[in-house]
């Protein structure tokens, strides 16, 4: 690939995937490389991005995959993965594929040794961040994979899609895991923040110096961001990670811990918490809504400021 111009490629542009292809678009035309190529299952929702960045919309997987040297993927479960890397490995012209995906390691190892069936490189890159970390190009990414592959992509990657980045070896498989354990630590504090503000509003404490406390003592993005959302009851999914997803990521931990003979106590708890928030107000909304699932339990209306109970429970 030396000297020769990259042609990128972006698959998968939901709330994540959208603000991480613009900026890759912003580093292609900045570089006079092609306008970025990009795919999206449904096509309407991605129009505004073509005509807003340095972008081209394919008409089909294989068209993108056999008009790029890298292409990128951000997508939103194992089995969407599979069907989408199915296809782009069978029709492809690229040499690297880029999976930013939170998906369970064994599908991590299947479609790297489907990816060396065909000559590819496979390179599992989750990342650590909101949609506003996306946008502004400060995620955390995780790099595993091959090594060539991985120089390749460390030439541009930071700091056009993210600040930092944390080598986790020539085994995909170690990417996916560490996105687990650091999933497993964010629901964890989600779940932590539930309880601890629902205990507060019972003890009639005021939430907003509790806040003020989170702020000067746990400085943290997830303690910060995920404690004004809970704070406020601010649980809309539009520009958030939501609720299915977190289902998925805490059924990753559950199943590692099942695998591994390893409890998951705070997990389990979550994952209770979230179902309540997903029957009383919907998939739709962010999965901070855990916290709705808590006051449930406590026996609080579930959400406070905006209401988004579902009409059914009106």
């Amino acid at each position: 690939m030396a000297g020769k111009p990259r042609a990128f490629g972006f698959v998968g542009l939901g709330n994540m995937g959208s603000m991480m292809a613009a900026n890759l678009a912003a580093y292609a035309e900045r570089n006079a490389l092609p306008r970025v190529r990009i795919w999206n299952r449904t096509r309407s929702k991605i129009e505004y991005i073509a005509q807003q960045n340095h972008c081209k919309i394919s008409n089909s997987l294989s068209d993108l995959a056999q008009s790029c040297d890298i292409v990128h993927t951000c997508l939103a479960n194992d089995q969407v993965a599979i069907s989408v890397y199915t296809e782009l490995f069978t029709s492809s012209s690229a040499s690297i594929f880029v999976d930013h995906s939170t998906l369970f390691p064994t599908t991590i190892k299947a479609l790297q040794e489907q990816a060396s069936h065909f000559g590819l490189k496979y390179l599992s890159c989750p990342v650590f961040g909101p949609p506003a970390a996306a946008k502004s190009a400060s995620l955390l990414i995780a790099l595993s994979g091959d090594i060539t592959a991985q120089q390749t992509v460390k030439e541009y990657i930071v700091p056009t899609l993210g600040k930092a980045t944390i080598d986790c070896g020539e085994d995909p498989a170690k990417g996916a895991l560490l996105k687990i354990l650091g999933n497993n630590c964010i629901l964890g504090t989600i779940e932590l923040l539930s309880e601890s503000f629902t205990l507060a509003e019972k003890t009639g404490f005021d939430v907003n110096l509790f806040y003020e406390f989170i702020q000067a003592w746990f400085p943290a993005p997830a303690w910060v961001n995920y404690g004004k959302k809970i704070r406020d009851g601010a649980f809309s999914g539009a520009t958030g990670f939501t609720i299915p997803g977190g289902m998925k990521d805490a059924s990753f931990i559950r199943t590692l811990g099942a695998e591994t003979s390893t409890p998951t106590p705070l997990i389990d708890q979550a994952w209770n918490h979230l179902c309540t928030a997903k029957a009383v107000g919907g998939e739709d909304l962010d999965w901070s809504a855990c916290a709705a699932g808590m006051r449930v339990t406590a026996g609080l209306p579930p959400f406070k400021g905006e209401d988004f109970t579902l009409d059914k429970f009106k």
